[in-house]
């Protein structure tokens, strides 16, 4: 486990690796380079199923171990002895949350995973891969269907060939489809701002808590001339003070498909009924386009069912194929990866890619991407001193607790105001060791108060606060992954000052 703080799981763990924040790319690098100098690569499996290998090694020959403990922290005997496991393993698998990914420099700290099992062999076998887990069992199927990057299925915007077949599969003229990629949450919020949109629909998510910086939302929220949130519940901090709020069931009653981070789709059935006029986030978006007089463009999408219907159609000779999958196929049953042709017959329960050495790209090879470290566009300062990080207080929480302050078991044990965890002897200096308040002032211009909570587990001039309290992401900063645009929530230099009772 390879964590600035002690958590829950490298609590667990039978080794953890106390990393300085944001330096996760540095170890990466320095890690493949000590497996190319040792020899500890997998030479077959490169020169067959890789491109860009020799570019690669002289770029880590910059990365010695000297240049990783002094960025890490991590004492030299524990990067060799990490290095050496990662030789040694027979299955070698490597696994990441939101902690690479929500960072200025997210992108290339996945790529340097990926890189690390390509070099070693670790990919397309049982008990290995690069595997990113995302928290939503849909997240995969979002990526693949919803425009955010590219044509249904996949498919560049501006390929001809592409275009035409994504009308066919659902029925529309090629003038209608989207011509690039629509646009990213941060855009969105800041043409709010400055005035060039003014009207938002918001759908099962919760920005105005989530979303870095949230203050800038609230903003946003403000200077919309109409906002419209979908939503369960009225009262999140999103949808009490908007427009319009259009009510929708949860997932115990709808229909539909989703497809979880193994690329395994599987059907979604209601199991309680509708009442008299509840309307699922399908009927009522749906609705909305009918309202609007899309007419023949949405006749074809009356039902979930139909959606997959054209959703298989639009996979055809894509990477994620389904067309061999059919509606019923997913109605009892433990789910079907793709890719699924039709015509294939279903001999394993299980099939992972790229076993045959063959990847989704012109040379059929993969690429060892990587670029040199970026510097951190918000260090400490004397001003701000400390690293706040943050992420989930418990297992048992979730995101901004809309659905699981719901479950006793949970409420009952969590703490009902924003904390934050702090080093013991930060906490006796400050003389908030038992439990006092403290208030946070982030490098953003924002501050909030939070209740202490003393521990071990964080070094010291750090902090760490869950997210589930829309205090913290007051603190976190406008600064995103220059690729994915993912908002960096990791590490927000910050002050803080005692809270008198």
């Amino acid at each position: 486990m390879i964590d600035p703080r002690k958590s829950e799981t490298a609590q667990v763990a039978d080794y953890w690796y106390g990393i300085k924040p944001k330096s996760d790319l540095t170890l990466l690098y320095t890690i493949a380079n000590l497996l190319i100098e040792k020899g500890w690569i997998d030479q077959e499996y490169i020169d067959q199923s890789t491109e860009r290998f020799e570019e690669f090694k002289e770029f880590v020959k910059d990365f010695p171990l000297e240049r990783g403990v002094e960025v890490t922290g991590i004492p030299a005997e524990d990067i060799l002895h990490l290095t050496e496991m990662i030789h040694k393993g027979k299955r070698v698998s490597f696994w990441w949350t939101m902690g690479v990914n929500q960072s200025y420099e997210g992108v290339r700290t996945a790529q340097a995973i990926i890189n690390i099992c390509l070099m070693t062999g670790n990919i397309g076998k049982p008990g290995t891969g690069p595997n990113s887990i995302t928290g939503q069992t849909n997240a995969m199927s979002s990526r693949l269907f919803s425009n955010t990057s590219c044509l249904y299925a996949g498919g560049e915007f501006s390929d001809p060939v592409r275009r035409r077949q994504v009308s066919e599969a659902i029925n529309v003229p090629e003038d209608m489809l989207a011509t690039k990629a629509t646009l990213s949450y941060d855009q969105i919020v800041s043409k709010i701002n400055s005035g060039e949109i003014k009207a938002l629909w918001v759908i099962c998510t919760n920005p105005r808590h989530s979303w870095t910086n949230n203050d800038q939302f609230r903003t946003a929220m403000e200077k919309l001339e109409f906002y419209m949130v979908q939503e369960l519940y009225g009262d999140t901090a999103s949808s009490i003070d908007c427009d319009v709020l259009l009510p929708v069931v949860s997932g115990l009653k709808k229909a539909g498909t989703y497809i979880n981070m193994e690329r395994r789709m599987s059907g979604m059935r209601p199991c309680l009924e509708r009442g008299k006029d509840e309307k699922t986030d399908y009927e009522v978006i749906l609705g909305v386009g009918k309202a609007l007089g899309m007419g023949k463009a949405i006749e074809n999408w009356e039902t979930p069912r139909q959606a997959f219907e054209m959703m298989r159609e639009c996979s055809k000779g894509q990477p994620c194929d389904f067309s061999g999958i059919s509606w019923k196929d997913l109605e009892e049953s433990r789910g079907i990866q793709w890719p699924f042709v039709a015509g294939q017959v279903l001999e394993s329960d299980q099939r992972r890619l790229y076993e045959d050495g063959t990847f989704f790209t012109p040379s059929k090879k993969a690429q060892f991407i990587f670029e040199e470290p970026r510097e951190n566009p918000l260090p400490v300062t004397e001003e701000f001193p400390y690293i706040l990080n943050t992420g989930r207080g418990t297992v048992g929480q979730w995101h901004t607790q809309t659905r699981t302050r719901e479950s006793r078991f949970i409420m009952d044990v969590v703490i009902r105001e924003p904390y934050v965890f702090m080093n013991v002897e930060m906490a006796k200096e400050y003389d908030v060791d038992k439990s006092g308040h403290v208030m946070i002032y982030s490098i953003n211009g924002k501050h909030a108060k939070f209740l202490v909570k003393p521990t071990t587990n964080v070094p010291y001039g750090q902090l760490y606060a869950p997210f589930h309290y829309l205090e913290c992401n007051t603190l976190t900063p406008n600064v995103y992954d220059p690729y994915s645009l993912e908002p960096s929530y990791k590490a927000t230099p910050v002050n803080l000052k005692k809270v008198e009772a």
